[in-house]
């Protein structure tokens, strides 16, 4: 929707990061006038709700007595970590190390995928998704390879051959590509005032 067209082509949570005359043209709604913003006054605003959302998770964080365990520090994944900044913000609010996951960390073993697929799943919105199937495909090799184990003889078991993942990766991508479209079809000249 158009709000996350700003948040994601615009927003930042840190508005300082921001310059002071950059105008973008926001379209009417429902046969509304177009609105001009100043992309400061909106990091302003994204800003604040994230600072609150940073300050719960944070909470959360301390109150499960994590927050000492987390020497790798804070990985953020899904949609939101698009937004610019992001990751300084929550560093700034918590104190903790930060970063963004990206999928494509897991996905460089499986060369077999197309690649207009593995393009499509680089996004940081597809990480959990993304590391689940994985979890999935684990599963699944080590159920096959379970199945497939040969009786033991003499109480020494045989080595079991690792069942190769191509045919249900490929299945498992298949099915979620549908799932897996670009609707960035907008461009930010579109918003950005002449």
């Amino acid at each position: 929707n158009q709000a996350e067209l700003l948040k994601t082509r615009f927003g930042s949570a840190l508005a300082e990061e921001n310059k002071e005359n950059e105008i973008i043209c926001v379209p009417g709604l429902r046969g509304r006038e177009p609105k001009e913003i100043s992309v400061k006054n909106l990091a302003y605003v994204i800003q604040a709700r994230m600072e609150e959302i940073i300050e719960h998770v944070y909470y959360e964080i301390k109150s499960s007595g994590y927050e000492k365990k987390l020497i790798g520090g804070v990985v953020i994944t899904g949609g939101g970590a698009l937004l610019k900044h992001l990751s300084q913000a929550v560093e700034y609010v918590t104190g903790l190390d930060c970063r963004i996951g990206y999928p494509n960390e897991h996905l460089s073993k499986y060369e077999e995928m197309p690649k207009a697929i593995y393009d499509d799943l680089k996004s940081p919105m597809y990480a959990t998704s993304v590391g689940l199937l994985i979890k999935g495909i684990q599963r699944e090799e080590e159920r096959i390879a379970e199945m497939q184990r040969p009786a033991t003889t003499a109480g020494k078991p045989k080595p079991v051959e690792k069942v190769k993942s191509g045919g249900l990766f490929d299945k498992l991508l298949a099915k979620t590509k549908i799932f897996i479209q670009d609707d960035m079809d907008v461009s930010n000249e579109d918003y950005l005032k002449s």
